[in-house]
């Protein structure tokens, strides 16, 4: 049984909360957790970690029923280690590391003597929608800060220009694999090009999702920026977002705290 609890201050009545950092990332691409303390200066006698906490929404639903599917629900995903990355000793140290990110995470040993214990995430997915706390210690100084991806729906792969039958075009490729996907071309002024390209599946799984090649003919300029993004239409394969759902309060509005089971 857990019980967590805000309280307010009676004389000031104000709270106080600190919101971590926001990295907004398209899914399958690289992105980098910025991490940075003063008081590390090298690998000598430090020790520091990057660990991720589900993102919860939180609110309260009249339907018992609802709450507790939603927990039974939750609690599958407990089995998982927090641990993303972890070093001491002078060296890695990842026999506990969540296996998402086994071959997914670095740290540039080269920038730590600056104070830069930053993570880099490659190939991001939906999965991946977390916050992430960084925490280190050394002689000198111990400290924690936070960080939160969000990872957006779409995907925007690289365009390449290419020629077709002695025309410019052109072309993306998706990283990701779709059961519906909708390709949306745009230029530099954010006008919809999609009814210019045609898509074609590149390779597809037995279990009937693919991946698409497309192509822009406009005709294609090419000093013009052009943006491919690609979004899965088919809500069930949208990414999941973790939401907590607690019972209407039962406890009069003084009492400021929830009941946990």
């Amino acid at each position: 049984m857990l019980w967590s609890s805000v309280f307010t201050n009676p004389i000031s009545s104000l709270t106080f909360s600190v919101s971590p950092e926001e990295l907004r990332a398209h899914p399958f691409t690289d992105v980098t957790l910025s991490c940075h303390f003063s008081f590390v200066e090298g690998t000598e006698n430090l020790e520091f970690s990057w660990e991720r906490e589900d993102i919860t929404e939180e609110y309260e639903v009249e339907n018992d029923e609802e709450y507790y599917r939603f927990f039974r629900h939750y609690d599958f995903f407990a089995i998982y280690s927090k641990l993303v990355y972890q070093f001491h000793n002078n060296t890695e140290q990842l026999e506990d590391q969540n296996s998402l990110y086994e071959g997914r995470v670095s740290v540039d040993r080269t920038e730590i003597s600056e104070g830069s214990l930053s993570l880099l995430l490659r190939n991001v997915d939906f999965m991946d929608e977390a916050i992430y706390k960084c925490s280190a210690i050394t002689p000198d100084g111990r400290g924690e800060s936070t960080i939160k991806i969000i990872v957006e729906d779409s995907e925007m792969p690289q365009v390449r220009f290419d020629k077709i039958d002695d025309e410019d075009v052109a072309t993306c490729v998706s990283k990701g694999w779709y059961l519906t996907p909708n390709v949306t071309w745009m230029d530099r002024a954010e006008r919809d090009l999609s009814n210019h390209s045609t898509v074609e599946v590149l390779e597809e799984q037995i279990n009937g999702f693919y991946r698409v090649f497309a192509v822009l003919r406009y005709p294609v300029k090419l000093n013009e920026k052009y943006v491919c993004q690609i979004t899965e239409t088919d809500v069930n394969n949208q990414p999941f977002r973790v939401i907590r759902k607690y019972p209407k309060r039962k406890y009069p509005q003084g009492y400021d705290f929830y009941l946990e089971i």
